[in-house]
């Protein structure tokens, strides 16, 4: 690379530029609020779910930055990956212009996910297992689609090398703990049983801007398909606790894929945890090609994003 393409990519991995993606981000959703707001909603509503929603998914940023640096995940220090994540789930103003289960369930999975990574190879740690699973249960009791994610976080008890019964039954008494408070003082009635039923997948199409909202979905998911593909060659030759990590995170990226396309109807609520997901994919492919002119495919992928905005905009 030239001295000029090389300034470039340290200037697009710097925390300067991170900023300004994030402050772009925040505006993109403010100019969509009107646009997207619920019906029904009055007064200072919509700006202040706007508002929090936007406060979680800088959370949401920085609890993966703090990860990244924690357990070296990326093997760099730079906030590029985090600030991909808030923009591309920004490009989608549907689901970003307002506080959702999309957020909520991207915060809540991350947060456990930290704290997994805690627990590679730790004897003592039967009262985090519990704090994982006792989140994921009481997430449960907000929106049943956290329920389908305490499979995985059982699976990377093994992948942290901890599975054992005594861990097996701090988990299981994580996930009986909510409830039984929660239905035990009667805090809220006892649900009634789901029913299950189909949806057409034209009703996606027939919303508010739902063609590029579905473009930018698939958009998503081939990115993390493609990224992760050329990432695992290089995660192979990472140490067993480097590779525990990367592969909890592939197996989470590909679940959520996979329940989003299963679970179609509720597919706005596992965007931002897909897109979290792929942000790791996409920083790992950064900071492989680095050297080698890899600005050239994030600034094309940044500028389809935004062409996804327009085109939701104008629709």
């Amino acid at each position: 690379m030239t001295r000029k393409e090389t300034r470039l990519t340290n200037f697009i991995r710097s925390r300067g530029v991170g900023a300004i993606i994030a402050a772009i981000s925040a505006w993109l959703t403010w100019r969509a609020l009107p646009s997207y707001t619920p019906s029904g909603w009055s007064g200072i509503m919509p700006e202040l779910s706007w508002g929090i929603n936007f406060m979680l998914l800088a959370a949401t940023a920085g609890a993966m930055i703090a990860i990244n640096r924690q357990f070296n995940i990326l093997r760099t220090l730079s906030v590029f990956f985090a600030a991909y994540f808030i923009f591309t789930t920004c490009s989608t103003p549907d689901i970003s212009s307002f506080l959702s289960v999309s957020s909520i369930l991207a915060a809540g999975i991350i947060l456990c996910m930290w704290i997994l990574f805690t627990l590679y190879n730790e004897r003592y740690s039967d009262r985090r297992i519990f704090l994982i699973f006792a989140i994921l249960s009481a997430g449960t009791l907000y929106d049943w689609k956290f329920l389908f994610f305490i499979p995985v976080f059982i699976v990377g008890l093994a992948q942290m090398r901890i599975l054992r019964f005594k861990k097996i039954m701090a988990a299981l008494i994580g996930i009986a703990t909510p409830p039984w408070i929660a239905f035990g003082l009667g805090l809220i009635p006892i649900p009634a049983i789901p029913h299950i039923y189909f949806t057409s997948p034209a009703l996606l199409l027939q919303a508010p801007g739902g063609l590029p909202f579905l473009c930018a979905v698939v958009l998503t998911m081939a990115i993390g398909f493609l990224f992760g593909s050329i990432n695992l060659l290089r995660i192979l030759g990472f140490n067993a606790r480097a590779r525990a990590y990367n592969g909890f995170l592939a197996i989470l990226g590909i679940y959520t894929g996979a329940l989003a396309i299963i679970n179609f109807t509720a597919l706005p609520d596992y965007v931002t945890l897909l897109n979290a997901c792929v942000a790791f994919q996409v920083g790992h492919f950064f900071r492989a090609t680095a050297s080698r002119r890899g600005y050239i495919v994030v600034l094309l992928l940044l500028a389809a994003y935004t062409s996804l905005y327009i085109w939701a905009d104008i629709s």
